[in-house]
């Protein structure tokens, strides 16, 4: 007998029981994104007989490094052939998921689909969204995940802000931090805190959508007076 076994950090959950159809998480570095969505790649692939559901990577190699093995480690029993040539997994009941690249966008054309995962949508270019994966869902009326770390205010954030703006009931955002995944240590966290720029450190663990300034500096190694220094000159 076949089985899935399903294993979901509190903020996994939430975002997996959420109804929306268009998922847009925000989440810093190490905090379940790339489980999360191997999960709702396996599970989406079994409820669609011998369809098609794509995992979406900036290039086809980070497609393989990020999500090839961890679909065949907890996906084992629901496999039923995987094929690296084109990173194509098929499933019991015919369905297949395929691992795509931005950097190879005419792969993606031409397949109807029911689900779909964008990883890391602040490095892809918008028009795969917008041109080649969006009209391949509507036929079927499928579901897509855009998922990543922000890289500053581009059409990641574009996409975040209208998914949370309510306008759409389609759509929902969500924002976590490295910090909320509680298999990691807080210590390590505070570690790298410690020895990054405030900029990086924002980004990277706590996804943030803000712009990059002045990144080698941190923010504690500004000292604020109320008293003004008397004599000499003034640089910043």
């Amino acid at each position: 007998m076949s089985n899935l076994d399903i294993a979901l950090l509190p903020w996994q959950q939430e975002v997996w029981n959420d109804p929306h159809r268009f998922k847009v998480i925000a989440a810093g570095r190490r905090s379940g994104k790339s489980r999360y969505a191997a999960y709702r790649l396996l599970v989406e692939a079994l409820q669609c007989n011998r369809g098609y559901v794509f995992y979406v990577a900036p290039t086809q190699s980070q497609a393989r490094d990020i999500m090839w093995k961890v679909l065949q480690e907890i996906g084992k029993d629901v496999i039923e052939s995987c094929h690296i040539n084109n990173l194509h997994i098929n499933l019991i009941n015919g369905a297949t998921i395929a691992l795509k690249g931005g950097d190879r966008p005419d792969t993606m054309r031409g397949v109807s689909l029911k689900f779909v995962v964008i990883d890391e949508y602040a490095q892809i270019k918008p028009f795969i969204w917008e041109e080649i994966l969006y009209p391949a869902l509507t036929d079927q009326k499928g579901e897509a995940v855009f998922i990543g770390t922000p890289e500053g205010r581009n059409h990641f954030y574009d996409i975040y802000e209208f998914a949370n703006s309510g306008k759409d009931d389609d759509w929902a955002a969500w924002h976590f931090t490295s910090y909320d995944n509680p298999i990691l240590d807080p210590k390590e966290l505070d570690k790298a805190k410690g020895s990054m720029s405030s900029y990086a450190f924002r980004k990277e663990f706590m996804a943030s959508f803000a712009a990059q300034g002045s990144d080698i500096f941190k923010e504690e190694w500004v000292k604020f007076s109320s008293e003004e220094p008397k004599g000499g000159d003034y640089y910043i």
